[in-house]
């Protein structure tokens, strides 16, 4: 680094004698400026960074010790060099104690070689202090990088209902904030390039958005909390979105936006509105805003109050139908619950759970001829509806099934007992909606009103499989889904899937796969897995 010096008396003699002195630029020092004054001096140093001040003390005008004072609060690092005579040594005394002073040299007795070694004595010093500088500026990153993470662990922990307080908190969290879930929307590709589409995405926003944090939480989500300033965080996210899809290979969002809260702790709350408007791309489209709503106490009332009686009435109403082999009446229990789908009587993730039962319900009726690759096809064909860009292209692969399931090659039999196929088929559905809890024999039974030994022959007569076996083929294929589309620890895969014991899915899983979980996982990344796609018509059943 070049360092500039200035040098300042009132007599001309005694500047061009200092100047001449040292070899400036090969000291690696630039020599600035000359000035007979303190006040000529302090006009350069407002003017010009100036490094060493090598400077008299009794100067008309402005002396050296008040230039001193003054140059100090403009330039703290300043370095300074005195240059006086025998006579003002008391001078000199009083500006050592301002604590920027070098050294004094006596004019008298000065050489050149003295003059030398206090300005290379002036350079380490500088030297010195910039290392001591950038090094508390990296100490004070460190720190603040710290508390940001920190900070990021404990929101994500509150918001997954486990923290209650927060260590440190940024300070424009100490007021009112909403909180946006940004979705990153399926386009193909690699899912390496997508984690780094969203790593790049929190950048920008972070990057954006000085009174507002955003880190990554889940699979293809980025989470926001944002300061409000008098309403102006809805138009402050609105705005990011819109950079972020003109930024070139950044992907498409949709972003949920909570209400605005009125405190930190309330951002459970608003995570969860946030997350629930994002369920309205569902209906409308994806790649938009959507300002999230508190919930009335009706609807909070309905989800306390569990399943829906309209969709369990429809559902039994599709199953008698469909056991029967009576098509117009299948098909009018669609339709009756399509209209309900449209009317947005359910969220999104309540109508998936609705078409996934009515396609257990369907593939129920030749399930003992079913293979393992069969198996394996329906789970990723119900996997598959979770993928649905939106709510008429769920209600189409629905309808498409159910056409297929009437050709004639296909068409289901009426049964000798149709009732007693018709319970399965219910049973099928409700174990398909709670095989990743902990479910039971007795539960189902209890679910479609029999005995549990009665229930268990029938179930076995009917699937040509036990119970327990059938529920573990189930977990088994979701955790085989999770392990090929997610980044999740496999300790986290099994849970997801249902199984309680980590030590009895890896036993399992090697059983059944003849490999474990992470060699699994392996094959693949390697690509030597079929991608999961929906059949023709020479499917499943067929």
């Amino acid at each position: 680094m070049v360092y500039n010096a200035l040098i300042v008396d009132d007599e001309p003699m005694i500047r061009f004698g200092l100047a001449s002195c040292v070899e400036w630029e090969q000291e690696g020092v630039r020599l600035a400026g000359e000035a007979a004054n303190g006040e000529a001096a302090l006009a350069l140093i407002r003017s010009e960074e100036i490094h060493i001040l090598i400077t008299d003390i009794k100067m008309p005008l402005m002396d050296g010790l008040e230039l001193i004072r003054l140059a100090k609060e403009l330039r703290p690092e300043l370095k300074v060099v005195l240059v006086s005579s025998y006579s003002d040594f008391a001078y000199a005394v009083e500006a050592v104690k301002l604590g920027v002073v070098v050294d004094y040299l006596l004019k008298p007795t000065m050489e050149p070689e003295d003059l030398l070694r206090v300005v290379r004595t002036c350079k380490d010093r500088l030297a010195r202090d910039l290392a001591g500088s950038e090094k508390e500026l990296r100490l004070r990153e460190e720190e603040e990088k710290g508390r940001k993470h920190r900070f990021e662990e404990e929101l994500k922990a509150f918001l997954g209902g486990i923290g209650k307080d927060f260590e440190w908190k940024p300070e424009w969290a100490i007021g009112h904030i909403v909180l946006a879930v940004w979705r990153m929307e399926p386009a193909g590709g690699e899912a390496l390039r997508h984690i780094v589409s969203l790593e790049s995405a929190k950048n920008k926003l972070n990057e954006w958005c000085p009174h507002g944090y955003s880190f990554l939480s889940g699979e293809g989500e980025l989470v926001t909390l944002l300061a409000d300033h008098n309403g102006s965080a809805l138009s402050d996210i609105t705005r990011y979105h819109r950079q972020l899809a003109e930024e070139d290979g950044m992907g498409e969002f949709t972003v949920g936006v909570s209400p605005v809260v009125h405190r930190l702790q309330s951002a459970q709350d608003a995570y969860g509105w946030a997350r629930k408007a994002l369920g309205n791309a569902f209906f409308e489209g994806s790649g938009r805003c959507y300002l999230g709503q508190i919930p009335s106490g009706g609807e909070e009332r309905r989800q306390i109050a569990g399943p829906d009686a309209g969709f369990e009435r429809l559902r039994e109403k599709f199953s008698k139908a469909y056991a029967f082999s009576d098509q117009p009446g299948s098909e009018a229990a669609l339709a009756e619950m399509v209209a309900l789908w449209k009317a947005r009587r359910y969220g999104r993730d309540e109508i998936v759970a609705h078409a996934r039962s009515l396609l257990m319900i369907m593939w129920s009726h030749r399930f003992r001829v079913k293979t393992e690759e069969d198996m394996g096809m329906m789970m990723r064909r119900l996997g598959s509806l979770e993928q649905s860009s939106g709510l008429d292209s769920l209600i189409r692969a629905v309808r498409e099934e159910l056409s297929r399931f009437w050709k004639p090659n296909n068409r289901p039999t009426v049964a000798v007992d149709a009732g007693g196929a018709h319970v399965i088929q219910l049973a099928l559905s409700y174990i398909q909606e709670h095989y990743r809890r902990d479910i039971s024999l007795q539960d189902v039974a209890d679910y479609v009103h029999m005995s549990k030994n009665y229930f268990s022959e029938q179930f076995k007569q009917r699937t040509g499989m036990n119970f327990i076996d059938f529920v573990i083929s189930l977990r088994l294929h979701y955790a085989k889904h999770l392990l090929e589309q997610t980044s999740m620890k496999v300790i986290d895969v099994g849970a997801e899937s249902g199984f309680n014991s980590p030590k009895h899915f890896l036993k399992l899983f090697k059983r059944e796969l003849n490999c474990t979980p992470l060699e699994f996982r392996e094959q693949c990344e390697q690509g030597r897995t079929k991608e999961a796609t929906w059949p023709g018509e020479d499917g499943l059943n067929e």
